[in-house]
């Protein structure tokens, strides 16, 4: 008859320890689950931020492909402190005498960012006339050094001028090399230059409506 009492005694025990496990469980899906729909659901929830999430991957994309241009752009047109091109020689006796004749500042002009220098007036007007005849290619920059996408100053007397139009060097060695093969040169520099003009990514401007 013990016995009997205790398994009497027994059930009703599991039976309260069943019913508060059951109590608990239901508990906590109460509480946790909507927070755990909350936390898995966020972006579905909020369709806002999801997408300026997605901008966000957009713009850091357009910006890792827009590093392949090369390092430390420089401006399009190679200057000193005062803004005169050509350390200040003519850029028409270039074309004209084929020879760097140094300008004067009192006949100049400004035209494309730049200032120019020249020698008379005579040349000053030719210029004006029609100055994207006469400016230097690749921005006064090293015709040379354009080959190899680098920027390079450039020697005022290192000169040539090719179909009508004037390249300049660093140096003698690098206008040599220049004008060794100018046609495949002028056409691998020309390419390079291309990457130094913004925006120079069209996946980018056409990404954002540019």
């Amino acid at each position: 008859m013990k016995i009997q009492n205790q398994v009497l005694f027994i059930q009703p025990m599991k039976m309260i320890h069943y019913s508060l496990v059951a109590t608990y469980v239901s508990v906590f899906a109460a509480v946790v689950a909507p927070r755990l729909l909350k936390a898995s659901d966020a972006r579905s929830l909020n369709p806002i931020s999801s997408a300026m999430a997605s901008d966000d991957t957009l713009l850091a994309q357009a910006a890792a492909a827009s590093s392949d241009q090369p390092a430390g752009k420089a401006p399009k047109v190679n200057v000193d402190q005062n803004g005169v091109i050509l350390k200040g020689y003519d850029a028409v006796a270039y074309i004209k005498q084929k020879r760097a004749v140094k300008g004067d500042p009192k006949f100049s002009s400004k035209y494309g960012g730049a200032t120019y220098y020249f020698a008379s007036a005579k040349d000053k007007a030719i210029f004006d006339k029609s100055p994207a005849k006469y400016v230097p290619q690749y921005g006064a920059y090293c015709a040379n050094g354009m080959t190899k996408k680098e920027v390079n100053d450039i020697d005022p007397n290192v000169f040539f001028v090719y179909h009508g139009k004037l390249y300049l060097c660093q140096t003698k060695q690098a206008g040599e090399h220049f004008y060794s093969d100018p046609d495949a040169n002028i056409k691998k520099a020309d390419a390079n230059w291309e990457l130094y003009q913004l925006p120079h990514n069209p996946g980018f401007r056409r990404e954002f409506g540019s």
